[in-house]
């Protein structure tokens, strides 16, 4: 799935970030956020195909994953402007200012609770 992907790509980023390897780090938060903003997408036309067949608990399901999706690719996108910002020699406070929002985007994510393909498969009536 993309944003599986997109969250494992993203902490090879982050990890590079850490170990103050700016320039390695943007590629990776690159095809995070590619990745993010797909599976975004997917997750959106998931939800309208399941709002067409009146499966109301499946679209909610997907929506709440748009959502959340959606808060990644933010936290995501602040984490790539910090890489730039520390690649290109920002001053300690705009690299900082651009960690933070990463943070407080990821932990409004975590925040939110996506159901697994098993629930979207139940509401569906498949399992």
């Amino acid at each position: 799935m993309a944003r599986n992907d997109a969250t494992t790509t993203r902490d090879e980023g982050v990890t590079a970030f850490n170990d103050r390897n700016y320039t390695e780090a943007i590629d990776p938060l690159e095809t995070a956020l590619s990745g993010y903003e797909d599976a975004e997408d997917g997750f959106a036309e998931a939800a309208g195909l399941a709002a067409e067949i009146d499966e109301e608990s499946a679209a909610d399901i997907c929506e709440t994953a748009v959502d959340e999706t959606a808060i990644q690719a933010d936290a995501t996108s602040a984490a790539l402007s910090a890489a730039r910002a520390a690649r290109n020699d920002a001053d300690a406070e705009t690299i900082n200012g651009h960690i933070e929002t990463f943070r407080s985007f990821r932990e409004d994510a975590e925040a939110i609770t996506v159901a697994d393909a098993d629930a979207v498969a139940s509401a569906l009536g498949l399992d």
